[in-house]
């Protein structure tokens, strides 16, 4: 049976098996608990999105990691992803332990820890730039609040034969702003959606605000590479 490890993922580490198992395990103790809103989340999400979500067939807890099959297809180009976040963000999540966080001061934390670690890393005429991003923190409001994933980029869209068919990787998803949904899609591959100009406005927002996550991982635990690609990225989107 071959393996492929697949090692790109902050949170969790997967491998998958003869092309058609895939082993999803948290990398760290404080992970489990996004795992766990999975396994109680997706059942439902497979009854009311028109695209596949991993359907966990084994669930370990000690060590703790899921088992489903894959989900072949291709990272999303420009196959349409409007009525998969229609249906998402209309899921009503009724008692499911889907995390609701405070949504503006969570961001307002997390530019805090990017200024803490990652602004330094910039050159000093570059900073600036990056204050004003984060000063764009506090503005993330009079939204309807909604399910999220909460990390759409392609590479967790899988398309087949020009439609989205299955979406994967759902360790981020909360309750909280659906403009976070589009980030990639309206700034990348799709920025004539016709969408709300303040959906729009905070959709750039998470997209600018998206690599220094990378920097921050990649200071936090020591991987140049993601400090490096981090950092291009925060350039070129400041």
């Amino acid at each position: 049976m071959g393996a492929v490890v697949i090692d790109e993922g902050y949170d969790f580490g997967v491998v998958v098996l003869d092309g058609t198992w895939v082993v999803r395990a948290p990398r760290r103790p404080d992970v489990v608990a996004a795992l766990e809103v999975e396994v109680a989340l997706l059942p439902a999400l497979q009854e009311a999105l028109p695209v596949r979500v991993p359907d966990f067939e084994h669930v370990s807890r000690e060590p703790p990691f899921a088992v489903y099959r894959l989900i072949d297809g291709e990272p999303l180009r420009d196959e349409d992803a409007r009525p998969f976040l229609e249906a998402l963000h209309a899921f009503e999540v009724g008692d499911l332990p889907v995390p609701a966080p405070d949504w503006t001061e969570t961001y307002l934390e997390q530019t805090g820890e990017f200024r803490r670690v990652v602004l330094p890393l910039l050159d000093v005429d570059e900073r600036p730039a990056a204050e004003a991003l984060f000063a764009e923190a506090g503005t993330l409001t009079g939204f309807e609040p909604a399910l999220t994933h909460s990390d759409l980029g392609p590479e967790h869209m899988r398309c087949r034969d020009g439609r989205l068919v299955g979406v994967i990787d759902w360790g981020d998803t909360r309750i909280g702003d659906p403009a976070i949904d589009y980030a990639w899609l309206l700034n990348v591959p799709f920025p004539d959606w016709e969408v709300d100009d303040e959906l729009r406005r905070r959709a750039r927002f998470y997209h600018r605000l998206g690599p220094w996550f990378e920097a921050h991982y990649g200071a936090m635990y020591g991987t140049p590479d993601h400090v490096a690609r981090g950092l291009a990225g925060i350039r070129t989107r400041l």
